[in-house]
């Protein structure tokens, strides 16, 4: 596939540079999706309607999320409990609430720095996206058209994932932007990691990406991390391959239970690990994904070349 395939708008003279060097050959990514704000975006909020007879802003669901986490000798186990009236008024479940469970383990529970044992129990909004499986489908192969003032996920128009799924009791849930791309493998992407010291060792929750040739949600194809299991944190990178291109979700771990803390960061360690491997390039905002301002994401994402 050519570079041209993918949808990319200019963002300034530094954009337009890049595609210019494009074009003559050099080259041949659980937490809700949030706003600036702090909440989902949307559309109109009067009337619920985003902008498109096929938004998904019936997917939009508000509430709030208790997140419990249980550090234990050898394990560590969180707990969300999604709690939402939009879940009693779409699929009649009483109480309304939506549960998840994750657990990792401790091989050397005395040298990673986490107590032997603790309980830890936080209470926050949740603001985001869930449907059950069919809905999404449904809605994806409807080719439903947002508008880019709008940034509701739009996945239906690209051969590489724009989301990061969680998979939530039966249903998905936009959990982190796709920020990395590439036409090279999931393989040789991480080849270049793992000279720069990363694994591909990688104990982790596991996520799931749209493919939109198979109208199917696919759990993550490969991953590489700074640390097999981070409990102090680390950087991190999921990815999926989908029609010759590989959709990457990178972002800083924290310490346990592990949540994203930045998606850029982690985004420019690895542009940077890549201008300086042999043979390949990273490029820096390089595409428009759409995708919302989740933390410090900007809505767009790097793109790493082999040349």
């Amino acid at each position: 596939m050519t570079d041209e395939t993918p949808d990319r708008r200019a963002r300034g003279g530094r954009r337009q540079f890049l595609k210019g060097i494009g074009t003559f050959g050099v080259g041949a990514l659980g937490l809700p999706l949030l706003s600036r704000g702090g909440a989902a975006e949307s559309g109109d909020s009067k009337s619920g309607d985003s902008g498109s007879g096929a938004a998904p802003e019936k997917f939009r669901v508000r509430g709030r999320e208790i997140v419990k986490t249980e550090i234990r000798p050898d394990s560590v186990t969180v707990t969300k409990r999604k709690i939402s009236d939009d879940l009693r008024r779409r699929y009649g479940i009483s109480p309304p609430v939506l549960t998840k469970t994750e657990s990792v383990e401790r091989p050397a529970p005395r040298e990673d720095d986490l107590p032997l044992r603790d309980t830890r129990t936080v209470e926050r909004e949740w603001d985001t996206y869930y449907a059950k499986e069919d809905e999404w489908k449904a809605y994806f192969e409807s080719g439903g058209d947002l508008s880019a003032e709008y940034l509701d996920p739009a996945e239906e128009d690209h051969p590489y994932g724009i989301w990061e799924y969680e998979a939530v009791d039966g249903g998905y849930e936009t959990a982190a932007p796709m920020n990395v791309i590439s036409e090279q493998s999931t393989g040789e992407i991480t080849n270049v990691l793992l000279n720069d010291g990363w694994t591909d060792y990688v104990v982790q929750y596991n996520r799931h990406a749209y493919n939109s040739a198979t109208n199917q949600f696919e759990q993550q194809h490969k991953s590489a991390a700074t640390g097999t299991f981070g409990f102090l944190g680390r950087k991190h990178l999921k990815m999926w391959e989908f029609e010759g291109y590989v959709s990457g979700s990178a972002h800083i771990d924290s310490s346990a239970p592990h949540e994203a803390t930045s998606f850029e960061d982690a985004e420019q360690a690895i542009e940077n690990t890549f201008d300086d491997a042999s043979g390949w390039y990273g490029y820096d905002d390089y595409y428009y994904m759409d995708n919302g301002y989740q933390l410090d994401h900007d809505s767009y994402a790097t793109k790493l070349v082999k040349y």
